[in-house]
């Protein structure tokens, strides 16, 4: 190319995706943890009978889908008593939507769960 910057494409997986979007979310205030929903506990059954090189990895407390230049995320997070669940669920949404992009350069739609309340 002569004096032009070459077009660049790459594709973010989804693993990527939702490594990006766990290692945010655990560094919320409020967050305790992240919580595998019943397909995430059926997949690490399947890969355990099947071969994990059989079945998508996930992270557990985490999906991640990739459409082009856009993801969808979805979280199921435990709190501990004490922390506003909606505002908590808001603030996931936002940090976690905020890491993806500037990690990534996709926009990310974030669905949060509160799974679990821990008392102690």
């Amino acid at each position: 190319m002569t004096g032009a910057e070459a077009e660049v494409r790459f594709h973010v997986g989804d693993a990527v995706v939702a490594r990006v979007a766990a290692q945010c979310a655990c560094r919320i205030p409020g967050v305790v943890g992240l919580q595998a929903d019943l397909a995430q506990a059926l997949l690490g059954l399947a890969g355990s009978v099947l071969g994990p090189d059989r079945v998508r990895p996930t992270t557990d407390g985490v999906t991640a889908v990739v459409h082009g230049d856009r993801t969808e995320v979805t979280l199921t997070v435990i709190t501990r008593l004490g922390h506003n669940c909606r505002d908590l669920a808001r603030a996931v949404q936002q940090e976690v939507a905020a890491a993806v992009a500037a990690y990534t350069g996709l926009d990310a739609v974030v669905q949060v769960t509160i799974a679990d309340v821990r008392l102690d």
